[in-house]
């Protein structure tokens, strides 16, 4: 399972900078918002982070249920995790972040586990797309959006975003400008790092703010590049009366996958 690490250097602005915790309190920056507030794949992330050291020895995470209950300002996030469960080989912990003059920013809980066994499947295989050099630039409006100053995107698919598609989904390469490791919560940014995937079949910008993200972590036989491209898809499965499910997935360049999410979300407008 891919390790939590710090090993990238911490700059201003990076992912491993808006990931520092300290003493359980971390600051968010206005260039990682999306929209009017902090970007969910962040603060899912944060959550994680303050969350794993009670999951014990050789425990990875497995999965991280976040429920994003209100908007935070920039400043000061206060974190704070309470084990669950401890089993032999798993351990649950659920984690509190607040924020002043916001309240209960988020509620999380994050389940661990050492491996076991040697079988098994995937039945989420890669989609057959071109390598990231062969595909084009896809800018995303940093005015709407600012935490995408990190990221650089490349197309894979002739999707766009606002395009009034006929498929409600996104298919990209993605990279954080600086460099970081594949940990757990870069790969949590990650699956909430594209446009809902309504927004292939969307012909104008709407807000859809997620209230609900679930992320499943892969298991992997080595950690994989850590400062290269990854395969990011989302998908909407549902939307109807001002609600949608996306689905996303992320693999490695070499068709690994790596993590997958589930997102219930708030569509504040009509997108036709």
């Amino acid at each position: 399972m891919l390790p939590l690490t710090d090993t990238a250097e911490t700059v201003a602005g990076s992912l491993t900078h808006a990931l520092l915790l300290d003493a359980g309190r971390a600051i968010l920056e206005q260039d990682w918002f999306s929209w009017s507030g902090p970007h969910g794949g962040l603060v899912a992330a944060l959550c994680l982070r303050a969350g794993l050291p009670l999951l014990g020895e050789g425990r990875s995470p497995r999965s991280l249920t976040v429920l994003l209950l209100e908007t935070a300002a920039a400043g000061t996030l206060e974190l704070t995790a309470s084990p669950v469960r401890e089993g032999g080989s798993s351990a649950v912990v659920a984690v509190e972040a607040g924020a002043p003059g916001a309240g209960t920013v988020a509620r999380a809980t994050l389940v661990g586990g050492r491996s076991r066994g040697t079988s098994a499947l995937s039945a989420v295989p890669a989609p057959a797309v071109p390598a990231p050099e062969d595909c084009p630039e896809l800018e995303l409006p940093v005015e709407l959006v600012p935490f995408t100053q990190h990221l650089q995107l490349r197309a894979a698919t002739p999707a766009r975003p606002m395009s009034g598609g006929d498929l409600a989904e996104l298919v990209a390469w993605v990279r954080f400008r600086a460099d970081v490791p594949l940990d757990a919560a870069a790969l949590t940014v990650l699956v909430d790092a594209m446009p809902p995937g309504l927004y292939g079949a969307a012909s104008v910008p709407i807000a859809v703010p997620t209230v609900e993200i679930t992320v499943a972590f892969a298991e992997t036989p080595e950690v994989p590049d850590t400062t290269g491209w990854v395969l990011l898809r989302i998908s909407t499965r549902t939307a109807a009366g001002g609600w949608c499910v996306d689905d996303s997935e992320v693999w490695d360049q070499q068709g690994r996958l790596l993590a997958q999410a589930r997102q219930t979300r708030r569509v504040l407008g009509e997108w036709q």
